[in-house]
């Protein structure tokens, strides 16, 4: 019999055991993790092959994979969300300037920083930044 800390005979706590915990990743991993990810598995919903017309203008039809593959292109991101992707350190070895420069608005929420060291790493070397959330 298993005793705990609660005098309760009903109180319980669950752990899965089998389940490892995720790992931490540096900010550039966690960006392609997000963004850069494989779109050829992604279904389409529609044919894009063919013109639409509204009230006598051409329109575009976008679909996911059209949209992620804009994504994908790291280098061309302004807006990057990446709240909650277990990010720990800025990077290990590629500059953050090289692979995503443009960067204007960031969210870092609910991630495993320890400190703001690692947060001004990363906004050291995004000149474009405007916007930062934290919180």
């Amino acid at each position: 019999m298993f005793i705990g800390l609660s005098s309760s005979p009903t109180a319980a706590s669950f752990v899965a055991i089998a389940r490892k915990a995720d790992s931490v990743q540096t900010f550039v991993k966690a960006v392609r993790e997000k963004y850069a990810t494989d779109t050829t598995h992604l279904p389409l919903a529609f044919a894009l092959d063919k013109a639409i017309e509204i009230s006598g203008k051409t329109v575009e039809e976008v679909g996911f994979e059209k949209i992620k593959k804009q994504q994908s292109q790291l280098h061309e991101l302004k807006i990057v969300l990446v709240d909650g992707y277990r990010i720990n350190r800025a990077t290990s070895n590629q500059a953050i300037k090289d692979v995503c420069p443009k960067i204007v608005d960031l969210d870092l929420s609910r991630n495993l920083f320890e400190g703001y060291s690692e947060i001004i790493k990363i906004c050291r070397e995004l000149d474009n930044l405007r916007s930062l959330r934290l919180k």
